[in-house]
């Protein structure tokens, strides 16, 4: 039996992104790696509660699935890759269910397992991105299998550094985000990177705006 360390589950509505404004049920995953690896991001993370593997409670895939009660299922964290072997079994039994299912990650873990583990069963259908400073890096499998590439607009993000991001990955559709605690230097920067690729969208943690979790 295949026990997932789980941080919360909750429904709300989809605040970032190309699905922002839909209802989704959250279930947000134990631990990350970005302290480990040095990101940049840990200064601004609004979920640090996420970054120990042990926080949180073990689940049975089963007890998840029956937690989740809306069409459309976000697994988070934290880093959800690093439970690899058991978000394959959770994608499986949420698409049995009839759930369409959308994983956030860093992109910093190989996803070859997942993708290999099940075929269509255990791939998400939709996979956003959102690569980390200082250096944003994104694992080389991951060419090819990114819907939404979100990048969030802190003092790092320059356009050179948007533009290849967006070049590696020319199928996924780009989303920039203000950094919530960068106040006006952070929405200025977003806009203007948008207004300068029309293309891409603007994309506000609306949740935060509403107060939703």
């Amino acid at each position: 039996m295949s026990l997932v360390r789980v941080i919360e589950i909750f429904d709300s509505l989809q605040g970032e992104g190309y699905w922002s404004g839909v209802p989704m049920s959250f279930v947000r995953l134990a631990g990350c790696n970005a302290e480990a690896l040095g990101l940049a991001c840990v200064r601004w993370c609004d979920t640090p509660q996420t970054w120990d593997e042990r926080c949180g409670r073990e689940l049975t895939v089963a007890d998840i699935v029956s937690a989740v009660g809306l069409p459309r299922v976000c697994i988070t964290g934290g880093e959800p890759f690093l439970q690899s072997a058991e978000l394959a079994c959770l994608v499986r039994e949420l698409h049995k269910c009839g759930r369409k299912v959308h994983v956030e990650t860093n992109g910093t873990v190989d996803p070859a397992s997942l993708f290999a583990s099940g075929g269509a069963e255990t791939e998400p259908d939709w996979v956003v991105v959102s690569p980390k400073p200082p250096d944003y890096d994104v694992a080389a499998d991951w060419s090819g299998s990114i819907d939404e590439l979100k990048l969030v607009a802190d003092e790092y993000l320059d356009t050179r550094l948007a533009e290849r991001l967006s070049s590696l990955h020319p199928g996924a559709m780009v989303s920039v985000q203000p950094e919530w605690e960068g106040g006006r230097e952070a929405r200025e920067r977003a806009v203007a990177l948008v207004m300068a690729h029309p293309a891409w969208r603007l994309s506000l943690q609306i949740h935060k705006l509403l107060g939703l979790p």
